[in-house]
């Protein structure tokens, strides 16, 4: 079998599976592409008659790429949540007033998102749907927010009152 006859017939086949796989469908159509590019990049070196094992060879490499960019999303989110509470963007300034913002930096970043959606005027439901959470989770995380955030608006109010 060549490459192209593999590829013309089974492209089809591994994208579908990246979509049941749960991605979108641009991602699902990256990941079958790129599987596709290293299969070709192996060509040689594989069992080209075995059209089960080209396949398993080409899913197996679809999941592993699908799984390396779900590793590095985490990581670059986790990057730039670690990196929030120390950058201060125009947008922070252009109210007058950034006490709200770094209040709300205390807040791990479940919290701080969930309360900063919250702010914006969403409900609960629209929350979880939007995070992809349940909504007994946002209600948990809105909790934790407020009971580490009662404190510390107690403070302020205090301080501005000058009790």
């Amino acid at each position: 079998m060549t490459f192209a006859a593999f590829y013309e017939s089974h492209y089809r086949w591994l994208f579908v599976r990246m979509r049941a796989e749960g991605l979108g469908e641009q991602d699902a159509g990256d990941v079958a592409q790129e599987a596709m590019l290293r299969l070709y990049r192996q060509w040689s070196e594989l069992d080209r008659h075995s059209e089960k094992a080209l396949k398993v060879y080409a899913f197996t490499t679809a999941k592993r790429i699908r799984i390396d960019r779900a590793r590095q999303a985490v990581r670059q989110r986790t990057g730039y949540a670690a990196m929030a509470p120390l950058v201060r963007t125009a947008e922070d300034d252009a109210y007058g007033s950034t006490e709200a913002l770094d209040i709300l930096r205390v807040l791990d970043e479940p919290s701080r998102e969930v309360m900063s959606l919250l702010y914006d005027g969403l409900r609960i439901c629209e929350i979880a749907e939007k995070l992809g959470r349940n909504p007994s989770t946002v209600r948990s995380q809105l909790q934790k927010a407020r009971e580490i955030l009662r404190p510390l608006l107690a403070l302020g109010k205090e301080t501005k009152h000058g009790r």
